[in-house]
């Protein structure tokens, strides 16, 4: 019987291969073989028109045929927000409708005035150093790169890059307003946590590039979303400190550049991830993730209390259900903890770390 956990990917040196798209077709800028930077544009499309109806005739109580003897500006004219579209004289009071936004009169039918939205270019970012190997239909780009690759529990959705600067020693310690100085600017700061709302807030002011921590309340995840920089969690969210090889390998990685990205264009199951470009080398693996069998030896992160967030090393694999502390019975590992404790852990509870 093989016993199969969830893993997370936490590597030094692999070969990456990940996709840039668009939701919508648009047009590839780049060639394949070309070599790109994070900063750089490799597909562009223009987002959809979007259109505003103005109830011209219940505004000014008027017939809809008799809107045109209104009109200050003919169809086809490119307005501003605020420039007059219509006006009915009055000896007392006189009527006016304004554009509420830019765009164009596109339309006067049925006594409303439709304006048609300028339509805004949306530029993808290569958000990494690497080549181009293909194209994704007219859609994006697949782009290889080689370096450090670490698999996030949690993301808010934004993208960012930036030096990894390591903020604190160990890995149980809260990000600080204290720790948002001025080196702080086009950095990606790591710490064990994130507890405080008003280090978000400084950290955007302070132009930081991203945060990343090993937990996050529950209670700021909405908080986290709405902030103007990508936020990244290890680990889980409540109380727990970031994984000891997590940590080490970011503290390794201290200086260089890091690529936080959000992959659910790519996927919708997708897990936010952290790559750190390092120079080519022959030897790098693929990253694909294949299930692996848990086996004695695997370091492990234990994803249930009473040692939630703790990282162990298996032991021992029961394949036969196994009698936890509770009365129930579930296969599992024996794994063996920082302090030399030993415990049973079921299965489903356990994630495999490499």
């Amino acid at each position: 019987m093989h016993i199969v956990s969830s893993q997370t990917a936490v590597t030094p040196l692999a070969r990456i291969r990940r996709q840039r798209i668009l939701p919508q077709a648009g047009e590839v800028v780049v060639r394949v073989g070309q070599q790109v930077t994070p900063v750089q544009v490799v597909v562009r499309a223009s987002s959809a028109a979007q259109f505003t109806i103005i109830p011209a005739g219940e505004m000014l109580g008027v017939p809809a045929e008799a809107i045109p003897d209104y009109l200050l500006v003919e169809e086809g004219a490119a307005v501003l927000r605020g420039t007059p579209l219509l006006r009915k004289p009055g000896w007392l009071n006189s009527k006016r409708i304004v554009a509420p936004v830019d765009g164009v009169l596109y339309q006067v039918t049925h006594g409303r005035l439709v304006l048609q939205q300028a339509s805004e270019m949306v530029e993808l970012r290569a958000m990494m150093h690497g080549f181009v190997v293909s194209y994704v239909s007219n859609r994006g780009v697949l782009i290889e790169t080689q370096g450090t690759l670490i698999q996030a529990a949690w993301g808010a959705g934004r993208e960012g890059y930036g030096k990894v600067q390591v903020v604190v020693s160990q890995p149980d310690e809260p990000l600080s307003l204290e720790h948002i100085g001025a080196n702080a600017r086009g950095a990606v700061l790591v710490a064990g946590k994130l507890t405080d709302e008003a280090v978000l807030e400084k950290a955007a002011q302070s132009s930081v590039r991203g945060i990343v921590v090993g937990s996050l309340p529950a209670g700021m995840v909405a908080v986290a979303t709405e902030a103007e920089l990508p936020v990244l969690v290890t680990d889980a969210f409540g109380d727990v400190p970031m994984a000891e090889p997590v940590f080490r390998l970011l503290q390794q990685s201290a200086g260089r550049e890091a690529c936080l990205l959000d992959r659910s264009q790519e996927r919708w199951h997708a897990r936010p991830e952290i790559i750190i470009s390092l120079p080519r080398q022959e030897d790098a693996t693929t990253t694909e993730l294949a299930a692996k069998s848990l086996t004695a030896g695997q370091i492990v992160r234990i994803l249930r209390a009473p040692y939630l967030g703790v990282v162990g090393r298996v032991v021992m694999v029961h394949t036969r259900p196994h009698r936890t502390p509770i009365g129930t019975r579930f296969p599992g590992a024996d794994v063996a903890l920082p302090d030399g404790q030993v415990v049973f852990v079921p299965y489903p509870n356990l994630d495999i770390i490499g």
